[in-house]
């Protein structure tokens, strides 16, 4: 498709060619970006642009945080990990804003993400690390965002819910790359599960809808469950954002274990969390490895069949369970 560019990007672009300074490389850059046509044929041109801008704002980011730094690794934090898919203008960003303490760049133009950025969601009293990823398509291809989804615990798939004409096609296309990636979505897992086998990594996989204050969800939704568990969200008016953060919760399979010393409250504020099938030893050697090899009992508060039961070792964890730790 041909690019049809303006008489604007063409003087903006002939500005970037003699420009000397970064800052007015910068602006022309900018401008050729507000300024060029808005059509398959740019896609790849204006994602070039906007890593272009994104280096020439932070040109060198390796020496300001220090050796062996790069803006494409993330640090695993909280309970858990989810990933944020979708093609351009999908709403990533924004529900990341609404969900988290990120600050991403937003923007009405596709590609406006083009590094990852991590945020932190709360839901009730444990925390989660939400990424937003560029956006995924055939034309827009970069390995590091593979290897960050290979890593992670949960994949959501976010689409524009108003575009329910092409969302069977945009899902197939993600599943298709990923799969190309040999990575394999899946809806659930069990503990103890081979999910690395030889040929596909499996993730579990959840479908995010957005802009549901500007259409009714109802068609596309029966499409997307045919896929995965599908939540319908609006970022302006909050609906379906509670649903969501349950929803991440419950996915990730994890249980919260609260520890209290003997004849003290529990401490409720900042649980353990551990996989969901977990039993009171890996509890134990969670609070403290050496308490494995000094444990006497533990007593427990929950999932017993009365408070302060002591229970045997492979005892199954429940969530919200409390533990009393007794060492000799």
């Amino acid at each position: 498709m041909p690019a049809n560019l303006t008489p604007e990007f063409k003087k903006a672009r002939e500005r970037f060619r003699v420009a000397q300074s970064r800052q007015d490389k910068l602006a022309a850059l900018e401008e050729m970006l507000t300024t060029i046509p808005k059509h398959k044929g740019t896609d790849k041109m204006r994602a070039d642009l906007t890593r272009r801008i994104a280096k020439l704002r932070d040109p060198q980011p390796q020496v300001r945080h220090g050796k062996g730094f790069s803006l494409h690794n993330i640090q695993r934090e909280g309970s858990g990990q989810a990933v944020l898919l979708g093609p351009p203008n999908s709403g990533k960003s924004s529900l990341l804003v609404a969900l988290s303490n990120a600050h991403p760049e937003i923007a009405d133009y596709p590609y406006s993400t083009v590094f990852p950025v991590p945020g932190m969601m709360s839901f009730q009293d444990v925390s989660i690390q939400l990424i937003d990823l560029p956006p995924m398509t055939s034309d827009y291809d970069e390995p590091w965002m593979y290897n960050l989804i290979h890593q992670t615990d949960l994949c959501l798939l976010v689409f524009d819910g108003s575009n329910s004409q092409h969302f069977t096609k945009a899902i197939q296309e993600i599943l298709s790359l990923l799969e190309e990636r040999h990575i394999l979505l899946v809806e659930s897992k069990t503990r103890g599960e081979v999910v690395d086998t030889a040929v596909h990594r499996e993730i579990l996989g959840r479908i995010v809808l957005t802009k549901g204050d500007l259409v009714d969800h109802s068609a596309v939704l029966q499409k997307s469950s045919s896929f995965f568990t599908t939540v319908s969200t609006s970022t302006l008016t909050s609906h379906g954002l509670d649903e969501l953060r349950k929803m991440v919760f419950a996915t990730l399979n994890i249980v919260r274990i609260y520890t209290k010393l003997p004849g003290k409250p529990p401490d409720m504020k900042e649980p353990y969390t551990l996989e969901l099938g977990s039993t009171v030893i890996d509890a134990v050697e969670l609070v403290h490895r050496e308490f494995v090899d000094k444990l006497r009992y533990v007593r427990i508060w929950g999932s017993g069949k009365f408070d302060g039961q002591k229970v045997p070792s492979d005892h199954l964890l429940q969530d919200k369970d409390i533990i009393e730790i007794h060492l000799t």
